[in-house]
Parts: C-alpha cells; sequence; structure tokens
C-alpha cells in the first residue's frame, strides 16, 4: 500500500493524503481528515509510523516466533490468532529454528514491519532494536534467562511428576517411559517422584530414542511386558503403537498394563477406549500472554511477570487402580443403545390423539448404556457390549460411554444400520410411554458376543434386558453359565424369552406390569407370581413398585421395603439406576438388603432429574445421602421376613 493507493481509496489528491499525515490539514473539512485517517489505520499504512503514534493509531499486525518443533505448534498459533481476532488485531506468524540468531533475524524483519508486539517462543532472552516493539515470551521449560521480563511458561517436567503420581497412587509400583530425546525433562518428573516415594530405581524402565521409528523398532519390546504394570508415552502416535503391540502380546489395556499419554489429543478420547492423558492449559497460556502483550501496547503498562502453567489430568479408561481392584468385581452389560428423543407433554398421546409437546430433549440412552453409565458413574467396573450405527447419534452414544468410565472393547459399529432411536413421552406426573428403533440393535449377534467372550472372564455379573433378541439371551446365559458370571436380568420385553430360560437366573428385577406379563392371569397377586418364579428356579426376584418402594421374594426372604423420599418429575431411567446402582453394590460385597436400599435411592434421585444418563447420580452424590441409607439398611435388616 502506497500514498496514491491511499489517495484513491479516499477519493481525494495525494497532497491532501500528506497534508492530513503531516498535520496540515486546518482547510480541510473534519469528514474528509477522519476519512484518510480511518482508511490508513485500516489498511495499516506503515511508512507513517511515527504519525500514527502521534494521532494514537496503532498498527493491528502482532507477530508470534515460533519453534517448529514446539509440541503444541498448532495449538498455540489457533489460540494466539483467536485471543487476537476478539480484540481486533491481526496475526503474523513465523516458524523457526531454536537458533537466537535466527530469532533475533527474524524479530528485526517483523520490527521493521512496524508491527507493535512479538509474542516470541524461546528460554533465551532475544534483543530488540525498538523499545517500541514489545516482547512477550513463551517457554516450555522453568530453565528460561532472568532476563526474560514478560514470560509465560508450563514445564514438561511437570507432566512427568504428574504422571508418576497418578500411576503410584493407582498402585503401579514398576512404570516404563517412552519418550523422544526432546522429551526428557518428562523422564526426569516421573524419576523424581520415584525418589521422593523412595522406590528403587530399577522401578523405573526408560527408552529415550531419536526417532519414533527407533521407539517403534526397539521400545515397545522393550517398555511393554517388561513386568511394567503401566507405561507413560508421550503423544496419540505413541499410544497407537502400544496398543497394538499389546494386543500382538496379548495384553489387556488397562487390566493388565495401564497406559497414560502426556500430551492429550482428541484421538485419544476414542482410542482402546479412551486413552487417559495429562495435558497443559494451551489456550489460557496464549490468552494470557495476548492480554498481557497487549495491555503493554495499548494502556503503555510496563511489568515483569513470570507466570507457570500447570499440568491437567484427563482421566479416561486406561488407567487400571490396583488399589481399588479387590473392592469391586467386573459388571458386564448387554443390552441396547439409542438415541433418546424425551418428548414432554401434560399428556400422553392414545389413539387418534394430537397433544402439544412443552419441551424436547435428544441424549443418548437405551438400557443397555444407561445401566453401563450408571455402574460407571457409581466407580464399578463397567463393560459394555452392544452395537452402534457409524452416524453422529453412535458417536454421541460413544463418547457417553467413554465420558461416563465405561470401557468399550465390546462396542461394534455397524457400518449398513443406523443407531437405535427411542421416544420417549413423559407427562406431568414424570410416567413415560417408549416406543424404541432398534437399528443397529438389531444386528447385535451371538458372533458378537463370541468375539468378546474374554470379558467375561473374572466378571462377577451381567445385565440383561429382555429387549435383546430370544437368541441373544440365550448365548449370554450360556457364556455366563461357562465362566460363573451371575445375571441380573430386566424382563421388560417378556415375549423374547420362555419360562426355560428364567431357571436358574440369579436376580430378576420386573416392574409390577412386566410380573403380570410374566403370569397374566388375573387370579394371581404380587407375592404368587414371585413365588412361582421362586419355584422356576429363578433365585431372586426384586420388584420395582415405583412409589410404593420393592418388594423381594427368595429363600430367605418375603419383603417389601419402604419407598425412598424421593418426588419423581420423570420416571425414566429409575429402572437403569436401580439395576446398575444394585450391581455395584452386590459387586464390593455388600449384601442384598443394602443393595436394594442402596438401589432404591439412587433410583430416587435420578428420577427427581430430567433424561437419564446426566440424571443418573454419581458417587459423591449417593455419599451425601449415606447415613440415611445406612439407617433405612438397618431397619430393613431388623425388619426380617
Amino acid at each position: 500500500m502506497n500514498i496514491q493507493e491511499i489517495a484513491k481509496l479516499a477519493g481525494v489528491s495525494v497532497s491532501t493524503v500528506s497534508k492530513v499525515m503531516n498535520g496540515k490539514d486546518k482547510d480541510i473539512s473534519e469528514k474528509t481528515r477522519k476519512k484518510v485517517l480511518q482508511i490508513i489505520k485500516d489498511t495499516s499504512y506503515m511508512p507513517y509510523a511515527k504519525y500514527r503514534a502521534k494521532e494514537g493509531l496503532i498498527n493491528r499486525f502482532i507477530g508470534l516466533i515460533i519453534e517448529k518443533n514446539n509440541p503444541y505448534y498448532a495449538e498455540l498459533i489457533a489460540f494466539v490468532e483467536e485471543a487476537l481476532r476478539v480484540r481486533d488485531f491481526y496475526l503474523i506468524v513465523y516458524t523457526i529454528d531454536s537458533s537466537e540468531e535466527e530469532i533475533e533475524k527474524t524479530l528485526n524483519e517483523l520490527q521493521k514491519r512496524g508491527v507493535p508486539g512479538v509474542i516470541i517462543d524461546s528460554p533465551k532472552v532475544i534483543l530488540s532494536s525498538t523499545e517500541e516493539c514489545k516482547l512477550v515470551y513463551l517457554a516450555h521449560t522453568g530453565n528460561f534467562e532472568s532476563e526474560q521480563k514478560n514470560t509465560f511458561y508450563y514445564r514438561c517436567y511437570d507432566a512427568g511428576r504428574l504422571a508418576a503420581k497418578t500411576l503410584f497412587e493407582a498402585g503401579h509400583q514398576k512404570i516404563s517411559c517412552m519418550l523422544l530425546e526432546t522429551e526428557k525433562t518428562i523422564l526426569d518428573g516421573v524419576e523424581a517422584v520415584s525418589r521422593e516415594r523412595n522406590h528403587r530405581k530399577e522401578f523405573i524402565t526408560s527408552y529415550i530414542a531419536n526417532s519414533k521409528e527407533e521407539i517403534y523398532q526397539n521400545a515397545l519390546e522393550i517398555c511393554v511386558g517388561d513386568n511394567a504394570t503401566a507405561v507413560i508415552c508421550s503423544d496419540a502416535e505413541m499410544a497407537g503403537a502400544i496398543v497394538e503391540y499389546a494386543k500382538k502380546i496379548g495384553l489387556k489395556i488397562p487390566e493388565e498394563c495401564s497406559l497414560l499419554c502426556t500430551r492429550d489429543q482428541e484421538v485419544l478420547k476414542y482410542l482402546a477406549g479412551g486413552i487417559s492423558a495429562i495435558d497443559y492449559p494451551i489456550h489460557q497460556i496464549a490468552e494470557d500472554a495476548v492480554s498481557h502483550l497487549l495491555k503493554m501496547i495499548i494502556e503503555k503498562q510496563e511489568s515483569e511477570i513470570a507466570r507457570r502453567f500447570f499440568p491437567e489430568l484427563h482421566e479416561r479408561n486406561s488407567i487400571w487402580n490396583i488399589c481399588a481392584e479387590s473392592k469391586t468385581e467386573k459388571i458386564i452389560v448387554i443390552g441396547s443403545m439409542n438415541m433418546d428423543n424425551s418428548i414432554e407433554g401434560t399428556l400422553t398421546p392414545v389413539n387418534g390423539e394430537t397433544t402439544i409437546a412443552t419441551n424436547i430433549l435428544m441424549m443418548p440412552g437405551g438400557k443397555g448404556a444407561n445401566q453401563a453409565v450408571g455402574v460407571g458413574r457409581l466407580g464399578g467396573a463397567s463393560y459394555m457390549i452392544g452395537k452402534i450405527g457409524k452416524d453422529v447419534d453412535g458417536r454421541r452414544i460413544y463418547k457417553s460411554l467413554i465420558d461416563n468410565s465405561v470401557r468399550t472393547e465390546g462396542v461394534e459399529f455397524d457400518e449398513h444400520a443406523s443407531s437405535g432411536k427411542a421416544f420417549v413421552h413423559i407427562d406431568k406426573k414424570g410416567e413415560n410411554a417408549i416406543v424404541v428403533y432398534r437399528g443397529a440393535n438389531g444386528n447385535l449377534d451371538e458372533a458378537q458376543l463370541r468375539r468378546h467372550e474374554d470379558l467375561f472372564k473374572s466378571a462377577k455379573y451381567c445385565l440383561l434386558s429382555c429387549e435383546l433378541s430370544g437368541d441373544i439371551l440365550i448365548a449370554a446365559k450360556n457364556i455366563c453359565k461357562i465362566n460363573g458370571v451371575e445375571i441380573i436380568l430386566k424382563p421388560s420385553a417378556i415375549e423374547n424369552i420362555g419360562e426355560d430360560f428364567l431357571e436358574g437366573i440369579e436376580y430378576i428385577v420386573p416392574n409390577e406390569k412386566e410380573m403380570e406379563r410374566i403370569y397374566p392371569t388375573d387370579d394371581l397377586n404380587l407375592e404368587e407370581r414371585a413365588e412361582k418364579l421362586l419355584e422356576l428356579g429363578v433365585k431372586n426376584i426384586i420388584v420395582t413398585r415405583g412409589r410404593q418402594g420393592v418388594y423381594l421374594k427368595n429363600k430367605q426372604y418375603s419383603k417389601y421395603f419402604d419407598k425412598n423420599p424421593f418426588t419423581a418429575i420423570d420416571s425414566t431411567g429409575g429402572a437403569d439406576a436401580f439395576i446398575s446402582a444394585m450391581a455395584v453394590s452386590l459387586s464390593e460385597g455388600r449384601d442384598l438388603i443394602y443393595s436394594i436400599v442402596y438401589a432404591s435411592y439412587a433410583a430416587g434421585i435420578t428420577v427427581t432429574r430430567y433424561g437419564v444418563q446426566e440424571a443418573l447420580p454419581d458417587r459423591k452424590t449417593m455419599h451425601i445421602y449415606h447415613d440415611e441409607i445406612e439407617r433405612q439398611y438397618r431397619k430393613e435388616k431388623d425388619g426380617g421376613d
């Protein structure tokens, strides 16, 4: 841009532009003067930087000098640009090697262009040729030079410390590290924590490589399976290689080898059911650096600041808690996974009737997914087996499982069918009626169960729903029997099974309407129907009765439990909450009476909220009612039969 182009844009002569820029504009109208100045501002006309400073006009381009090997190269550029854009500034990026000479050369080039400030990715002080250009530094080490007066930094060493602390607290003693030479400070952090805990040196195995090719050729064999119970790596590519190698040698992640990555990436949310990762608040670092630099430029604030940012842990499903291993046993869930469409209204429509909805919500659901999430949120070892479509709904369902600590090795994506859907009509009393489109759920078959049969080994319970096909239910029962897994059955579609299937079932959890469908004759009451199930070979019949509480029938008890103290606004997820909470409580070694009371409270909490998965209580919420649950348990236990 030159003065002739400025004049052309303003529709005035070159002499008029010159007069405005040199302050000789007494004979020029205020309207024309402002128009010329605005064009100069909008085009960042560099040659007249002195005049722009005189008039309070700022060059709105900021420089970023960033090392090409910065592990957060793309993220920093994107976040710095975003922080500048919302403040009506623009970014000039220079990518460099780490040499001071190249950084100084680049800085001088930016200063020639009149930029008022530069963000520099370097632990070294860079000499500036002008005081008008303000400098802010970024560093990924704590060893930056003290002369750097404005530095925003994080330390890879801290990521190593957090990784080691996380794994040691989960009970791991022997840890392997696979890192590049440029990431060696991560190992320093790991070793520092190990020394502080008085661990022997041989507890840490490490391979520091010059390239990823070297890691793939040599480190995998050394670090994975070398009696180490956990591996630390630095990015998703390495994590993927570890997952594949573990499969090759028959090592289960995380049960036999936990995995923790020191840099979070989007793909880690989906790899092997979710890989736990450590990351830095790069967005906040960029935001704070830009904000500070612009204050120096616009508000003329001179300051000295060294702000340190600490890493954060994103927990997923790749760290096995050895300390808690004995406290809970594995729970398999086989069932449907849907996208729920909840439709709220005053009344649920009947034949020929139209009603007006007051609200519509779309959320992941399905009995299987709900129960798996319920187990995961309560700290149980939850493993889901089912099928979803390779579509947007399927990805949302899958993410919900991972976000709620559900292991997803048994979940498969169907290439041809869409994900299942449920249409839930909720009336003003909180009662519901449901219409289900099975979609990919209908393609769950015995072959898929057989592919994941190893999940049943060492499992304690399997949650089943009768909405599955009869063939699947029979296959699941057979696999459970072979592996000594107890079944907790929800008879939601009893027409899919016969009486033969019920024989030997450890727990059946129907509601009163489902009990009537099992034995539809009118001359039997609830207790008589339960007695017939007991005679058939069902070991424990637990009937959920909504506002009336719960009824238990087994060889020891024929017992009614008091209702919970909650008022329902949406009963959709009550049964799923009850079953998942009862399974978790039983898996932790508590007796059936306590587990029913605990499950009743979990269901009660759920129905006071809208939706299902987001309404299911977590461990902290249940702990709030711990004393009430204990009192109710003692009351029910003392009540006898």
